[in-house]
């Protein structure tokens, strides 16, 4: 067997519990069952790449591989760390989250990997924003979803900024405007 081959078996297999590993805030607001850290992942990355089709409909340029790559990567470290919402993390708390995410991600994703999980977490080039929208917007067309079902409570999340951030993506500060729109009719 070689090296690469069993890279690729260990990264997967430390990857695997993201499926299970259910969004935290959705189930603090008795959203049962909700999407797990894998289902967001896959959910980011696909609102990526439309985000990334947009741009260049609209004329812009962007590498959309290493967009969509980072998409894919952006939660790695929650294979070890869970999903620690928002609203419960304080400025030490995100620091120190921050530093062991960091070596979780150094122990778990091969080298090329890692560098795409750093510049999404550190970076701030138009593929980071992208991805950092994408986010964004993907866990509030969720909420919207869970709202419109009646699953759990999930009204607080329009009421966060943070929530509704574009990273100064036109399409994503439109996708946020039909969304609030939907969020009160």
């Amino acid at each position: 067997m070689t090296a690469r081959a069993e890279q690729i078996l260990a990264t997967m297999l430390a990857l695997d519990p993201l499926a299970d590993l259910p969004r935290t805030g959705f189930l603090l607001r008795g959203v049962r069952p909700c999407e797990s850290i894998a289902d967001h992942s896959f959910g980011v990355a696909f609102v990526t790449m439309l985000f990334v089709d947009a741009i260049r409909a609209e004329g812009g340029t962007i590498d959309g591989e290493r967009a969509l790559r980072m998409a894919l990567v952006h939660d790695a470290a929650e294979a070890k760390t869970g999903d620690v919402p928002m609203p419960n993390k304080t400025p030490r708390m995100t620091e120190a989250l921050h530093e062991l995410e960091a070596t979780v991600v150094a122990k778990v994703l091969p080298p090329a990997q890692l560098e795409l999980w750093t510049d999404a977490e550190t970076g701030n080039s138009l593929e980071v924003r992208v991805v950092k929208a994408a986010d964004k917007v993907q866990m509030m067309i969720k909420a919207l979803a869970y709202g419109r079902q009646h699953r759990g409570n999930v009204d607080d999340f329009w009421s966060n900024p943070k929530n509704l951030d574009d990273r100064g993506i036109a399409v994503a500060r439109e996708v946020f405007a039909l969304l609030a729109d939907a969020s009160r009719g």
